[in-house]
C-alpha cells in the first residue's frame, strides 16, 4: 500500500553532487547507456553523477554492468528528492549484446511532480529567550521551492540572522522536509541550537609583541553592551587585516561572562618590521635610474609606517620620507611627508622642498579612497631665459578607484582617479587631473590582454606665461607617449627646448601575448597633446608613437623592454627609444 506521508532528509552530498561542475566523456566501447524521462534541469545533472554515463571504464560483464547500474539508481533517487522530485522512482533496463550490438543500460525516471514547501518550522534544540520563530521574523521570504539547495540556502540565513542578532554561538543541528505524497506539498522543518543571547564585551588581544593591545583595541568596531552582531565581529577582523601589521589573524567569540557580556579573542601573530627593496629602470632619454627605499613598520607600536625613499636618473633624483598612523576612531588614516626634488630637464632645472600632511579613507571594501593634505612647497627654477623664486601654498584632494588585483602585473580590475589641487602663493591658479586605465583578456589561461590607459589635466585662473615651468603640463617618455623623449611630445621653442602647456590629453592601448611559460610579447600605440589653453582640444597637435616589447616574468613580477618609435618624427626627434623596468607599463 502507498506511503501518504514520509519524512525525507534532503542530502547535502546529493546537492554537491547535482552542483559538481564537470562534463561526462563517450561511453566506453564495451556498452552504451542513456538517460529518459528525466524533468528538465535535471537529467544533464543526472548525467553528471552516473558512473555509466562518465564511460570512463569499461564494464566486460553484465553483472558488472547491474551492480554499476544499481548504484547509479541509488545517486538518481537522492538526487531527485534533493531537486524537489520527493515522489520519484528510477530503474533501468540491460539490454544484453545481439548480433553484434554492444549491451546497453537504459534508465527511466518517473519524476512524478515538483513538490512546493507550503510550511516551514523552526525549532530550537536548547533553552532560550527572545529568539525568532519564523522565517518572517528574520526577514526572508520563503520561494516555496523544495529542492535541498534552496532549503539550505534558506536555513544558513535564518543562522546568519541568529549571529547578527545577538547569538554569536548559534549553530545548525539538521534539516528535513516532511512530504504529503497526496497533495505535492511538503513542510520544512529547520532545527537550531541558538546558545543564550549575548552582548559585546572588550576585545581580548593575544600574541602581539611589539603591538599595542590598547590601539588594537581602539580598532573595535561595536561599543561594549551592544548586542552581538556578527557583522561587526567580521568588520574588526577586516580593520585589523588590513593594518598590514600582522601574519595571520583569528577573531572568534569567548565564553559568556556573569554579566551577558561576551569577550572577542583576537590572535595574532605579527609581521617583520621592516622592509628594504629597490628598483632600476632604463631608457634611452632618461638614462638610468634607480629607487631605493626602506620601510619600518609599526614603529612606535600604534600602526605607523615609515618610510624613506631615495630616486635617481638623469634628469631627476629626490629623496621623500613619509610616516602614516591609523585613526580608528574615524577610520581614517593621518599622513605626512617631506621631500626634496632636483630636476635637470631640456625645459627648465628646478630644485623643490615640500612638506605636506593630510587624512585618507577608504570606502566600499578598500576599493575607494579619498584623500585631502595641505602643502607648502617652494622652488628655485631656471631656464635659459629666467631664474625665479616661487612659493606655494596648495590643498591637493583626491579620489582613488582601485581595484586592481597586483601592483606590478594588474590582470583584473580597473583603476581611475580624479585630483583638484587649487595653488595660492606666487601665483593663484588651480589644477586638475583625471586618469583611468583597465584591461581585458582572452583565451584560455588568459592568453591575450588587451590594455589601454587615458588622461586629461587642466588649469585654470591662470594665464600660460605666469605659469611657474615646473608646474605646467609635459608629454613623452616612458610613462607618457613612447617614443619620444622626455616631455619632448609637444610645442617647441626655438631652441627646440620643450615649452610645455597649461593642459594635456594623452592615452595608450596595448595587446599582450603570452607565448610560453614566462614570456610575453606586446604590442603599442601611445598618443599625446599638450596645449597652451585652459583645458585640453582634440584640435591641438598630437604626438603618435609605436612599438613592441617583452616582458620577463620573474618571481618580483615583470621585467619590461620596450622599443618605441615616433610617427611623423621631426628634425629634433630621436629615431627610436629604449625602456627597461620592472612590471607593465599600465
Amino acid at each position: 500500500m502507498r506511503r501518504k506521508r514520509q519524512s525525507i532528509v534532503i542530502s547535502t552530498i546529493s546537492s554537491a553532487l547535482l552542483l559538481a561542475a564537470a562534463s561526462h566523456g563517450h561511453a566506453a566501447e564495451s556498452y552504451s547507456a542513456k538517460i529518459e524521462g528525466a524533468p528538465n534541469g535535471v537529467g544533464a545533472k543526472l548525467s553528471i553523477i552516473s558512473e555509466l554515463m562518465k564511460g570512463t571504464r569499461e564494464y566486460p560483464t553484465a553483472a558488472a554492468l547491474r551492480r554499476a547500474a544499481r548504484r547509479d539508481i541509488d545517486a538518481f533517487n537522492n538526487a531527485l528528492q534533493s531537486a524537489g522530485y520527493y515522489d520519484a522512482q528510477a530503474s533501468f533496463e540491460l539490454i544484453p549484446a545481439e548480433d553484434g550490438q554492444k549491451p546497453q543500460v537504459i534508465y527511466s525516471i518517473s519524476p512524478g511532480p515538483a513538490f512546493r514547501v507550503t510550511e516551514y518550522n523552526i525549532i530550537y534544540q536548547d533553552d532560550g529567550t527572545d529568539r525568532p520563530d519564523t522565517l518572517a521574523d528574520a526577514n526572508i521570504t520563503p520561494t516555496g521551492a523544495a529542492d535541498g539547495a534552496t532549503l539550505r540556502d534558506q536555513q544558513e540565513s535564518f543562522l546568519s540572522y541568529l549571529w547578527n542578532n545577538g547569538f554569536p554561538t548559534a549553530e545548525i543541528v539538521n534539516r528535513r522536509a516532511i512530504a504529503n505524497f497526496e497533495t505535492a506539498e511538503a513542510s520544512a522543518i529547520f532545527v537550531f541550537n541558538s546558545g543564550p543571547k549575548a552582548s559585546f564585551g572588550e576585545p581580548v588581544i593575544r600574541g602581539t609583541e611589539k603591538t599595542d593591545n590598547s590601539f588594537l583595541a581602539r580598532m573595535k568596531t561595536w561599543e561594549i553592551g551592544e548586542e552581538f552582531e556578527r557583522a561587526k565581529m567580521a568588520n574588526y577582523y577586516d580593520r585589523l587585516r588590513e593594518t598590514g601589521l600582522f601574519a595571520t589573524v583569528e577573531v572568534e567569540p569567548g565564553q559568556f561572562g556573569e554579566d551577558g557580556l561576551t569577550p572577542i579573542l583576537v590572535d595574532v601573530e605579527e609581521r617583520k618590521n621592516r622592509t628594504i627593496g629597490a628598483g632600476v629602470s632604463y631608457s634611452t632619454t632618461e638614462g638610468p635610474g634607480g629607487r631605493l627605499f626602506f620601510e619600518h613598520r609599526n614603529i612606535f607600536g600604534h600602526g605607523e609606517n615609515l618610510t624613506t625613499e631615495l630616486t635617481g636618473s638623469q634628469i631627476e633624483q629626490s629623496v621623500n620620507v613619509s610616516i602614516s598612523r591609523p585613526l580608528p576612531r574615524l577610520g581614517a588614516r593621518a599622513f605626512a611627508s617631506s621631500a626634496f626634488l632636483n630636476e635637470t630637464t631640456d625645459a627648465y632645472d628646478a630644485r623643490t622642498f615640500e612638506i605636506l600632511g593630510g587624512l585618507s579613507k577608504k570606502w566600499l571594501d578598500g576599493r575607494l579612497e579619498t584623500r585631502g593634505a595641505l602643502k607648502l612647497e617652494t622652488s628655485n627654477v631656471r631656464s635659459a631665459d629666467s631664474e625665479d623664486r616661487t612659493y606655494f601654498v596648495s590643498t591637493p584632494l583626491s579620489v582613488l578607484w582601485n581595484s586592481e588585483d597586483d601592483l606590478l602585473d594588474p590582470k583584473k580590475g580597473f583603476r581611475a582617479s580624479w585630483t583638484v589641487t587649487p595653488y595660492a602663493g606666487s601665483e593663484n591658479f588651480t589644477q586638475s587631473e583625471i586618469t583611468a586605465r583597465g584591461r581585458v583578456n582572452f583565451g584560455k589561461n588568459d592568453v591575450v590582454t588587451l590594455a589601454a590607459r587615458t588622461g586629461l589635466a587642466a588649469t585654470f585662473a591662470n594665464s600660460f606665461d605666469a605659469l611657474p615651468l615646473n608646474k605646467r603640463y609635459y608629454a613623452g617618455g616612458a610613462g607618457s607617449v613612447r617614443g619620444y623623449g622626455y616631455q619632448e611630445a609637444g610645442p617647441l621653442d626655438e631652441d627646440l627646448n620643450p615649452i610645455g602647456g597649461r593642459s594635456r590629453i594623452d592615452g595608450a592601448f596595448e595587446a599582450r601575448v603570452k607565448t610560453i611559460k614566462n614570456l610575453q610579447f606586446a604590442a603599442f600605440i601611445d598618443a599625446g597633446s599638450v596645449s597652451t589653453n585652459a583645458v585640453p582640444s582634440f584640435n591641438d597637435e598630437f604626438f603618435f608613437g609605436y612599438g613592441a616589447g617583452v616582458r620577463y616574468y620573474t618571481p618580483i613580477g615583470p621585467i619590461r623592454a620596450d622599443i618605441a618609435f615616433p610617427i611623423d618624427k621631426r628634425e629634433s626627434d630621436s629615431d627610436f627609444q629604449i625602456y627597461i623596468a620592472l612590471g607593465q607599463p599600465f
